[in-house]
């Protein structure tokens, strides 16, 4: 089978690829844009949406894209991508060589995302997986309940003449809130590099389902304002006199969430990422002989092999919070391809 090792990146040895490398290669292939999974790339393979969101955030790069489900050779290996739903255009890789059908998740996220394609479980011998939530402690609430929360909230902040401030990742989770919240007829305002990434969801056929704006602080009272979460404590957010300040994360449900966002005045467990019910789900629906964790802390793999899958962790991810913690204390089907499903 083929190896896999973590250097920096995902790396195959025995094909000379490159998946999410963090150090600049000669060639990556990119699962999608967040900041921890790219480099400055001398030329890269994503799908179109992603690349034209790398391109925005390390500039020019040789690209070569493949929609979903478009296969193409690469002397010993061929690869297709499959929707994550992460974020707009973030991808699954599935790599065939010699015989084996391995597949890199990427960060992946299961639940239906407002703001992304709905992602499929692709059949395959090796399951690289992301297990950021491979604890049984992240079993998120259904994101109805979350939403109502959220909802319930803003609308308090509003009738009290304040401004509600929801902080969320530029790239996906800003979209996916500014989505649910267009859905309930608020006003909208955003931070700049939510509105870069908003404009170019726009850009490759998204249609939201109301106006928004660009953040102006002279017009914030009676909008809901969405900013990055490292903006939660600069004078943009500060100097707002009376603000609502909600916290969008998977990190709600840890017990130390309260002392790591203070000045939050809610923190909401919304994540872009499985929880550990899906990350379950998805090892064992993928049918994989050989399944290798990463990017969450070692115990997830002991508890597959507990439910008699064949499972082995990898590596921490760098900027993780498993890694925080960790450095604290010391022959198969092909996947049904889905057409994307934005904002219905």
């Amino acid at each position: 089978m083929l190896r896999v090792e973590y250097r920096e990146g995902l790396y195959l040895p025995d094909i000379d690829l490159w998946l999410d490398a963090e150090a600049p290669r000669e060639r990556s292939v990119i699962s999608h844009a967040h900041a921890d999974h790219i480099a400055e790339h001398a030329s890269i393979i994503a799908t179109p949406e992603t690349a034209r969101i790398f391109r925005h955030r390390r500039g020019d790069a040789a690209m070569e894209t493949l929609r979903y489900g478009e296969r193409r050779d690469y002397g010993r290996f061929g690869l297709p991508f499959f929707p994550a739903g992460l974020c707009l255009g973030s991808a699954q890789v599935l790599i065939e060589a010699d015989g084996e059908r391995l597949v890199y998740t990427g960060d992946i996220k299961l639940r239906p995302n407002v703001a992304a394609e709905n992602a499929v479980i692709v059949p395959c011998d090796t399951l690289v997986m992301e297990s950021t939530f491979g604890d049984p402690l992240y079993r998120f609430p259904p994101d109805v309940a979350t939403f109502a929360r959220l909802y319930a909230a803003v609308d308090r902040a509003l009738s009290d003449n304040r401004v509600p401030v929801v902080l969320a990742y530029a790239l996906g989770k800003g979209q996916e809130a500014l989505e649910i919240l267009l859905q309930r007829d608020y006003r909208v305002t955003l931070h700049g590099s939510v509105w870069n990434v908003a404009e170019i969801y726009r850009e490759m056929g998204v249609k939201f389902s109301a106006p928004y704006e660009k953040y102006d602080r002279e017009h914030l009272r009676g909008r809901v304002l969405i900013a990055p979460p490292g903006c939660r404590k600069q004078p943009m957010i500060m100097n707002i006199e009376r603000r609502y300040v909600i916290m969008l994360t998977g990190w709600a449900l840890h017990k130390s969430a309260p002392y790591r966002y203070r000045g939050v005045d809610l923190i909401l467990p919304l994540s872009d990422h499985a929880d550990f019910d899906e990350l379950v789900h998805l090892a064992r629906a993928s049918g994989a002989r050989r399944i290798i964790t990463m990017h969450g802390e070692p115990k997830f793999a002991t508890h597959l092999r507990e439910l008699g899958l064949n499972a082995e962790h990898l590596a921490h991810h760098p900027g993780s919070e498993a890694t925080k913690t960790t450095r604290k204390r010391s022959s198969k089907k092909g996947a049904t391809i889905v057409e994307p499903l934005l904002f219905n």
